[in-house]
């Protein structure tokens, strides 16, 4: 018995002791953990995903010949884009449901003319298209720098699009054909109605001049302040044909 009893007691002992050790790792590796650990000093990745605890993706970081594509409710917005982006670098922003929100696409490709350079940021309205955008485009042939704002309908840009009898994933051509099928008195006013439009722009031109143009709920333009590259600068006010009500200078 006496051997017994001993026996029973030194496994105690043992397992008393190993728990002490992984209480005592556990403590190390949480202490590790929340100084956030070893930090590797370089990342090599050719497409980054951060995604939402469901899964769906929050930001993709990608290179240029891995972009991520515009969705709307999962479901990729049009066919080919993965061609139209690929070229430039990226940042892509979704609201993790499932929809692209915006993002920011950088890069320079070789064309006949030599190259074209573009640096562009958007945020997308709830389910939409672009509401702001930031940019520079450059080529052989000059630059353009500015700020857009744009309207957009309170319908999701999947109904605009079944407003031309497409659906999500259509193609380009396709919606290139749905508006042009579509009758030319009205149209304009139509596709206002599916898609918006731009209302405020800031910037500068191939021209040189630098512009704030200010359109109303119709997309035309009622207030333009111009400030060309060398001469006079204007500040117009307009009506709706276009004829202005205000000059400055008058002349």
């Amino acid at each position: 018995m006496d051997s017994l009893q001993k026996l029973r007691r030194q496994v105690a002992l043992l397992w008393a002791g190993l728990v002490l050790v992984a209480v005592a790792w556990i403590g190390t590796e949480l202490r590790r953990t929340g100084r956030g650990g070893p930090v590797p000093p370089v990342v090599r990745v050719e497409r980054l995903e951060v995604v939402e605890p469901t899964g769906e993706l929050a930001i993709v970081l990608a290179n240029s010949e891995r972009p991520a594509v515009a969705t709307v409710d999962g479901q990729q917005l049009m066919a080919g884009q993965e061609e139209e982006r690929r070229g430039r670098p990226s940042i892509i922003f979704f609201d993790g449901q499932g929809d692209e929100v915006g993002g920011m696409l950088f890069g320079t490709v070789e064309t006949e003319d030599g190259y074209s350079a573009a640096r562009h940021f958007s945020l997308d309205a709830y389910e939409q298209d672009q509401t702001v955008v930031l940019h520079h485009y450059q080529s052989p042939a000059g630059s353009s720098s500015g700020l857009t704002v744009s309207d957009r309908p309170p319908i999701s840009i999947a109904e605009s699009l079944a407003e031309l009898g497409l659906a999500l994933g259509a193609s380009r051509d396709e919606l290139n054909a749905a508006v042009a099928a579509m009758p030319e008195e009205g149209r304009e006013a139509r596709l206002r109605e599916l898609f918006g439009t731009a209302r405020a722009f800031v910037g500068s031109g191939p021209d040189g001049a630098a512009n704030l143009t200010l359109r109303d709920g119709e997309g035309r333009p009622r207030i333009v302040i111009e400030a060309p590259a060398s001469g006079e600068a204007a500040i117009q006010i307009l009506d709706e044909a276009g004829e202005p009500v205000l000059r400055l200078p008058s002349g």
